[in-house]
């Protein structure tokens, strides 16, 4: 766990699995925690839209799980930083739904979508 800069991170608002994957709980602490999450996103991208590149406003910013949250949340990954690399991107909410499940990476600085042969060579 990390401390944001706006919120403090409590013991009971993350979960983290074997491998270092970290989920937000459902409870107040763990909203807060997504919360704040969403936000360091926002910030880091400077206010724009991780898909489309246009200006969010900070209310209308959501939380894009670049990896998608799988069944029943079994691949969510909140973080947002992993191996030093960004993860997941703070996007608009009509992005978020015509991205639907596919999945998206960070890639020299630009949110792009992950090819075939990509997934390919991770799985490899």
């Amino acid at each position: 766990m990390r401390a944001h800069k706006y919120f403090k991170a409590e013991p009971e608002s993350i979960k983290t699995y074997l491998g270092g994957r970290e989920v937000c709980q459902g409870n107040a602490a763990g909203k807060r925690e997504y919360l704040a999450r969403t936000v360091e996103m926002w910030e880091r991208q400077k206010g724009l839209c991780a898909i489309c590149g246009n200006w969010i406003e900070l209310r209308f910013a959501e939380f894009d799980h670049q990896n998608g949250r799988g069944l029943n949340g079994a691949h969510r990954d909140d973080r947002t930083v992993v191996g030093g690399n960004w993860h997941n991107a703070a996007v608009h909410h009509v992005c978020n739904i015509a991205k639907a499940s596919k999945r998206y990476h960070w890639l020299e600085g630009k949110y792009v979508p992950v090819s075939k042969s990509h997934d390919v060579k991770e799985v490899a």
